[in-house]
Parts: C-alpha cells; structure tokens; sequence
C-alpha cells in the first residue's frame, strides 16, 4: 500500500465511525424517547388504578339547564350546571333526555382519587334529596 492509498483507508473509516457515531446518537435519542414514554404510560397505569374513595355527600341545586347529549352508543344525558352548597360550581351530567326538577335539591356524591401529587375529584348524580 503507497501512502496515497493509506490517506484514502484512513479517511473512508473516519467516515464510517463518523457514521456509526452518529447512529448510536440518534438511538441514543430513541431510546431515551422509549424509556420516557414507558414511564409515562406505567405512571398513567399506576394513577388509574389507585383507589377511589368517597369523600362526602353535598346538596346541589341547578344554575342553568344544558341541552341533551347522545352518547355514540345512543345513551342520552344532560349537562346541567350546579352549586354545591360549599359554595363551588360543578358540572355534571345527569341521567335521560327529561329536565331536572328545579324544587328540588339534588344529592351529588364526591369522589376523590390520590396517588402521589395527583389528585382527582369527581362527582357523582346519587338522586333528590327528597
């Protein structure tokens, strides 16, 4: 081998290491996408299997009346908007296509789930006070 075939050896494997370099890089990058996305759906799978507990029963009354929504499987509900009597404002659907009776107080149950510095409140249509 003359020199001049050695200059052009050695520059084609700068090449190829250049090359595989940077292909390790970007599996690098991959990889880490991979284990970032692992943690996320394993941390989502853990929140949603934490226990929900009930945290209290509040009597609500309605604010304003929503429009009837159909489900794609054809189930109808309202949306209706409340006011519980601590003060705060939900909304909540509430079962079939009829209005709500407006005389009487509604008993909305109060879920909560903890897991870890996630917490999630939901509520809860349990019928009329009466």
């Amino acid at each position: 081998m003359n020199e001049r075939e050695r200059e052009i050896d050695m520059r084609i494997r700068k090449a190829r290491r250049k090359e595989v370099l940077g292909m390790l890089w970007e599996m690098k990058l991959v990889v880490f996408a991979g284990f970032f996305l692992l943690g996320m759906l394993s941390f989502g799978v853990g929140f949603a299997a934490a226990p929900t507990k009930l945290e209290s029963i509040q009597l609500g009354e309605i604010i304003n009346e929503g429009n009837v929504v159909t489900s794609r499987k054809g189930a109808q509900y309202r949306r209706d908007t409340l006011q519980l009597d601590n003060g705060a404002t939900i909304t909540i659907d509430l079962p079939g296509a009829e209005n709500a009776r407006r005389d009487a107080p509604m008993k909305i149950e109060i879920y909560e789930r903890d897991w870890g510095p996630m917490h999630q409140m939901t509520y809860r249509f349990a019928g009329y006070a009466d």
